[in-house]
């Protein structure tokens, strides 16, 4: 019996950088000969217990040849903390997929040309709260290898359905506020962020973190630009390097490409960009996140701040040995050459006396 081979089955959701992030690439299916990108990415709609939404997905066949494609849909949930959807079949359980069609729901699309689906969403009187669908889009007709298995392969767009409702609950919490180290030689330090979603509505938080050395501001990075968020009951974990420094380490690339360690970890090498020479880093400086989420009724700010140094310190070496050379250099130079005549002077006296 032939076997069925269901490759990658690419749900190539890049869509997010978290889960349900408000800005991503084009997502793009990953099936050998199946070449497609959708926009936007992902899609949030809101809307009342009752009524009908509607929405445009767009769909671009980067294929030579035209492609058969048929709409689909799943639902997609949190994958651990740093944003990484997981895609699911639907269930019975997920009547919400009586309420979505397309149109159309097959097309031929042809090659280098953005086509549009439009998604109808009629939202019964008794929904509420969040749901959260991957609309797929793949081969109507599975691709045949030689050996006459099938591939399947789709790409993805992600939607987050917010039904308005009175028992809503919006509460973040601001779990922790890292950087990945206290000391550094060189900039970049990467700060840390997890937040919890106590509540039953995804939230997307926006905010800054502000650094200062001393009382002088030193930078503003912005927190979540991409409007990543946070399903309900489950925590997210968001990076944000600062890099602006100089010299600073950077990944190294030999022919264009990234280079590893042994244990995979990527090698740095240290840049001095002399036209960042103005900003050098050094001393104790102080990070202070403040983020903000919308509860429905105002927004809510979320604070915490850390120090953290910055110490070039076989930079200070070399320059405590040439202070030293320096010292010594004027030392033999200027200053023994007095104490040694005043001492021979000394001397003299002491003979004639």
């Amino acid at each position: 019996m032939k076997q069925r081979v269901w490759g990658i089955s690419a749900l190539v959701v890049m869509v997010l950088l978290a889960v349900a992030v408000g800005y991503a690439p084009p997502v793009q299916a990953a099936t050998p000969g199946f070449n497609i990108v959708t926009s936007p990415l992902p899609i949030k709609l809101s809307t009342d217990p009752g009524r009908t939404v509607q929405t445009e997905l767009r769909v671009k066949n980067q294929n030579p040849d035209p492609e058969t494609i048929k709409v689909g849909l799943m639902k997609f949930g949190a994958q651990g903390e740093l944003g990484e959807p997981d895609l699911f079949d639907l269930t019975a359980k997920d009547t919400y997929a009586n309420w979505v069609t397309f149109s159309p729901s097959q097309f031929v699309a042809p090659p280098n040309t953005w086509m549009t689906v439009k998604m109808t969403i009629k939202v019964p009187s008794d929904a509420a709260l969040g749901y959260y669908m991957a609309v797929t889009f793949s081969r109507a007709t599975p691709q045949k290898t030689d050996k006459g298995s099938s591939v399947h392969g789709s790409a993805a767009t992600l939607v987050l359905l917010d039904v308005k409702n009175p028992n809503a609950k919006r509460e973040l919490q601001l779990v922790s506020f890292t950087s990945d180290h206290k000391l550094y030689e060189y900039l970049p330090t990467t700060f840390t962020i997890k937040v919890r979603n106590k509540g039953n509505i995804y939230l997307a938080p926006s905010g800054n973190i502000f650094i200062s050395k001393g009382n002088k501001p030193v930078a503003t990075l912005d927190f979540n630009a991409v409007g990543g968020s946070v399903l309900p009951a489950s925590n997210r974990v968001y990076t944000l390097p600062w890099d602006s420094g100089f010299p600073k380490f950077s990944q190294k690339l030999v022919n264009g490409k990234p280079v590893n360690d042994s244990k995979a970890h990527p090698k740095l090498e240290l840049k001095w960009n002399f036209g960042d020479a103005s900003k050098f880093r050094f001393g104790k400086y102080t990070a202070k996140l403040f983020v903000v989420y919308d509860n429905g009724q105002q927004d809510v700010p979320l604070e915490s701040s850390l120090t953290f140094w910055v110490l070039p310190w076989k930079l200070m070496t070399v320059g405590v040995i040439l202070l030293l050379l320096i010292l010594y250099a004027i030392w033999m130079l200027l200053v023994r050459p007095i104490v040694t005549k005043a001492k021979l002077g000394v001397d003299k006296r002491r003979g004639r006396a």
